[in-house]
C-alpha cells in the first residue's frame, strides 16, 4: 500500500472518518448535536467532489477500480445519503432520537457501498457488503420505541444473513472452480475453458441470489415491504437506493466475467426472467396497497426489474441505461421517502395514502415536490424517470428482447395508475384530517426541492449526463 492507493480511496476514508468524528462529538460535546446534519451533508458533498476527482484506473494491486461507471454509482449513493440526512433532522428531533450514532452509521454504510461497487475481487466485495449490511440492520431498528421497527430489523437481519451466506458460498464455489477470487482472473479462466463449468455456474447463481436480495428482486423480495414500513422513513430514503445501486453494479461486474465465455447464452434467459417477474409482481402488488410506504416498497421491486433489462443482453452499451435509471431512482425514490417523513406524524402507524387528501392546497411546495417524484416514478415526461425507462426499453428492442420491453411498457402503465392516485388524493379529494405534529423544517424542504429540481433538470436537459456516461471507453 502506498500514497497513491490511499488517495484512490479518499471518498471512502472521508465518510468513515466523518462517522468516527461525529461519534466522538456525540460522546464529548453532545450540546452541538444540532450541527450534525450540516457536518454530515458537508462530508457527503466533499466525498462527491473527491469521487469526481479520482483518476481512472486500478489500485491496491487491482482490488479497487475507478472509472466513470463507478463514479456514477458512487454519486447515486451519496445523493441518496445527503437527501436522507436533510430529511432526517426534524424527524429525529420529533421522535427524540437525535444522536450522532445515526449519522455515523449512515456514513459508514455509504462507505461500504462505495467499496462494494468499486471492488474487483470477491472477498473485497464481501467485506464491503458486510460493512454496508451491518450498519443497515442497526439503522432499521434505530427507533427503539417502535416495535414495528424492531420487527422489521429482525426480518431484514435474518434474511440478510441468508443472502450473505449465499454470496460467501458462491465465492467459495467460484474459487474452487477457477482458483482465484479476482474477477479478471475468473473471467480469463471462464473464457479459456480452464474453469469447472458446473461449479462455476452454481457459484454465479448463488451470487445472483445474494445480490438479488439486496436489490429486492422477485423471488428475493419478501423483506422489503415490512422493512420499509417499519424502518424510520427518512432512513428508507437511503435504504431503498444505496444498497440497490451498489448491488446492480456488482452484478454487472460478476456477469461480465461469464458473458464473454461460452456460458453467456445460459445467463440471458435467467436475468430476463428475473426482470420480468420483478416488473410484473412488483407493480401488481403495489397496485393494491393503501399504505404509501408499502406501495413504494413494491414499486421499488418493479423498478429493479427495469434496471435489470439491459443486463439480460450485457455489453458496453448496457452501462448508460442502467446508470441513468439509477440516477433517476435515487432522486425520485429518496425524494419521495423524504417527503413521507415530513407529511406523516405517526411513525408507528400505517401511512395511508388517503391521509394526504386535500394537502396539495395546505402544503403547496411539498405537494408539488411529491407530485414531481410520483410523475418521475411513473415514467411521465419531462422527468428523468421517463428518460431512464426509455433508454432501458430502447436497449432491449435493439438487442432483440422486444418481449421484455413490452412487459416493461405494460407494467409501467400499471405504475402510472397508482402513482397518479397519490396526486389525485393530494389535489382532488377533500381534506379528511388536520395535520398535527408534522416534522417539516428548512432541511426537509431543501431535500424536497433539491430532489424535484434534479428530476426536472436532468429530465429536460440530460445531454451533459449522457455525454459524461458515454465518455467511458
Amino acid at each position: 500500500m502506498n500514497a497513491t492507493d490511499l488517495q484512490s480511496i479518499a471518498p471512502e476514508l472521508t465518510l468513515a472518518l466523518a462517522g468516527c468524528l461525529l461519534l466522538l462529538l456525540e460522546a464529548f460535546t453532545p450540546k452541538i448535536r444540532e450541527s450534525f446534519t450540516a457536518l454530515s451533508v458537508a462530508a457527503g458533498l466533499f466525498a462527491g467532489w473527491q469521487v469526481l476527482g479520482l483518476a481512472d484506473g486500478a489500485s491496491f494491486g487491482g482490488l479497487i477500480v475507478a472509472n466513470r461507471w463507478t463514479a456514477a454509482g458512487s454519486l447515486v449513493t451519496l445523493v441518496s445519503m445527503v437527501l436522507c440526512f436533510l430529511a432526517s433532522h426534524a424527524f429525529l428531533k420529533r421522535e427524540k432520537i437525535f444522536g450522532g450514532e445515526y449519522h455515523a452509521m449512515i456514513l459508514w454504510a455509504a462507505s461500504g457501498a462505495l467499496f462494494l461497487l468499486r471492488g474487483q475481487e470477491l472477498l473485497t466485495i464481501f467485506v464491503a457488503l458486510e460493512l454496508l449490511s451491518v450498519a443497515l440492520y442497526a439503522l432499521a431498528a434505530y427507533n427503539r420505541k417502535d416495535s414495528h421497527g424492531s420487527e422489521a430489523a429482525v426480518k431484514y437481519f435474518l434474511m440478510g444473513a441468508f443472502a450473505s451466506a449465499f454470496v460467501l458460498y458462491g465465492i467459495a464455489l467460484l474459487y474452487g472452480s477457477t482458483g482465484s477470487t479476482r474477477l479478471d482472473v475468473i473471467a480469463e479462466r471462464f473464457g479459456s475453458g480452464q474453469a469447472s463449468p458446473v461449479i462455476g455456474v452454481l457459484g454465479v447463481l448463488l451470487l445472483i441470489a445474494g445480490f438479488g436480495f439486496k436489490m429486492s428482486l422477485v423471488p428475493f423480495h419478501a423483506w422489503a415491504p415490512d422493512t420499509y414500513q417499519g424502518a424510520p422513513s427518512p432512513f428508507v430514503a437511503f435504504l431503498s437506493v444505496a444498497p440497490k445501486a451498489a448491488s446492480v453494479i456488482v452484478l454487472i461486474h460478476v456477469l461480465r466475467t461469464v458473458f464473454p465465455s461460452a456460458l453467456a447464452t445460459d445467463w440471458s434467459p435467467i436475468i430476463a426472467t428475473l426482470a420480468a417477474l420483478s416488473m410484473i409482481a412488483g407493480n401488481l402488488m403495489a397496485l393494491v396497497q393503501k399504505d404509501i410506504k408499502r406501495m413504494l416498497a413494491y414499486s421499488g421491486i418493479g423498478h429493479m426489474g427495469y434496471v435489470l433489462i439491459p443486463l439480460a443482453t450485457l455489453d458496453a452499451g448496457s452501462w448508460q441505461p442502467v446508470l441513468v435509471y439509477l440516477v433517476a431512482y435515487a432522486l425520485m425514490n429518496a425524494g419521495a421517502f423524504g417527503l413521507i417523513s415530513m407529511l406523516y406524524a405517526r411513525s408507528r402507524e400505517q401511512h395511508l395514502i388517503s391521509e394526504l387528501s386535500g394537502w396539495g392546497h395546505r402544503f403547496p411546495l411539498l405537494a408539488a415536490c411529491l407530485t414531481v417524484c410520483m410523475l418521475s416514478l411513473g415514467g411521465i415526461p419531462p422527468t428523468i424517470g421517463f428518460l431512464g425507462k426509455y433508454l432501458t426499453f430502447v436497449h432491449a428492442v435493439s438487442h432483440g428482447q422486444v418481449w421484455l420491453a413490452l412487459v416493461g411498457v405494460g407494467t409501467s402503465l400499471l405504475g402510472v395508475f397508482y402513482y397518479l392516485r397519490v396526486v389525485y388524493y393530494l389535489y382532488m379529494k377533500d381534506e379528511v384530517a388536520e395535520p398535527t405534529g408534522l416534522a417539516i423544517d428548512f432541511w426537509g424542504r431543501t431535500a424536497a426541492v433539491a430532489a424535484a429540481l434534479g428530476i426536472l433538470a436532468l429530465g429536460m436537459f440530460p445531454a451533459r449526463l449522457l455525454e459524461w456516461l458515454l465518455g467511458q471507453n
